[in-house]
């Protein structure tokens, strides 16, 4: 069985169906379904069942995609070590993260360490947070970045921490100079939130729950960047990780304003990688880069097989 078949048929396994791991694999659907073909005759099995929602492995198809994700995690391990005989000279770092850690915070390490290693090339996908922990898991990133939902991911959490919810705003806003405010000075003021499937959304409704308050936003997104230009341009609020507008905040375009609740605002934040798996040395430099970026009250030590 050559590389390339696996391949594809990981990505159909994954992702449902030809169609699908024809646009991501950037590769036509009669090529994939030609390999699929070939790798069912070799093996003389049915390797799909073709249900209304989509292609699902059969039972033979679980153990070939599990035996296909060996070999292409090791493929990818034989060019990493062959790369670091150079040095950190070439290597491709895929990253996976949710939205609030990719408006500044991921971006801004990666543009650090480029400046650093400027062979090295970075893949950053933007998901909801459980989809981040699930590609980490299957080895589709390297490093995962967000905030937690599960307790026990399957994965290695190599640093978590908790982080406070606050309230953004324009420079010029009336509570620009508040050195705290309350849930209920939220009221007088427009209000722009996050999706009701977000960790914000739901931290935020369960601490207006407590103190019997309710507060309706005017403006709902699930672009974490089109709250902030919604507050830029009026005399609205926004709620989020201060994690997530570092610079904008640095460079006097936003001002964050503590925000304080009777019960926890706080929020739980991971870097995951892979369980057992040895990372590329250029992966773990730049796991070192990106926690030292975090609050260091967090950081938990890498483990010695992942260095």
């Amino acid at each position: 069985m050559q590389t390339t078949s696996l391949r594809y048929f990981l990505t159909v396994a994954r992702t449902g169906s030809i169609a699908a791991a024809s646009s991501q694999l950037n590769v036509a659907a009669s090529a994939i379904s030609r390999q699929i073909a070939n790798l069912e005759a070799e093996l003389d099995c049915v390797l799909f069942e073709r249900r209304p929602r989509g292609m699902v492995p059969s039972p033979a198809g679980e153990r070939l995609a599990q035996h296909a994700q060996h070999v292409l995690l090791r493929a990818e391990q034989v060019v990493a070590e062959i790369q670091e005989l150079q040095g950190l000279v070439r290597g491709l770092i895929r990253i996976a993260c949710s939205e609030g850690f990719a408006l500044d915070l991921v971006p801004k390490v990666i543009a650090g360490f480029h400046a650093r290693y400027p062979g090295i090339r970075f893949e950053l996908t933007i998901l909801p947070p459980a989809q981040v922990t699930h590609v980490v898991a299957a080895g589709e990133a390297d490093i995962g970045v967000t905030f937690r939902r599960a307790p026990t991911p399957p994965v290695a959490v190599v640093y978590e921490t908790e982080v406070e919810m606050v309230a953004l705003a324009a420079p010029d806003h009336p509570l620009a100079g508040s050195a705290m405010i309350q849930l209920p000075d939220l009221a007088a003021f427009p209000l722009a939130l996050p999706t009701r499937d977000t960790t914000i959304r739901l931290v935020f409704e369960a601490a207006c729950h407590a103190e019997g308050i309710a507060i309706e936003p005017v403006l709902t997104s699930n672009l974490l960047s089109a709250l902030l230009s919604f507050v830029r341009s009026t005399k609205g609020l926004a709620l989020m990780s201060a994690l997530s507008v570092q610079t904008p905040v640095q460079l006097g375009e936003l001002v964050q304003i503590p925000l304080r609740a009777r019960s926890s605002l706080l929020r739980g934040i991971q870097v995951q990688t892979m369980r057992d798996r040895r990372l590329p040395r250029a992966v773990t430099v730049f796991l070192h880069a990106l926690i030292a970026a975090l609050p260091a009250s967090g950081t938990r030590p890498i483990p010695a097989d992942q260095l």
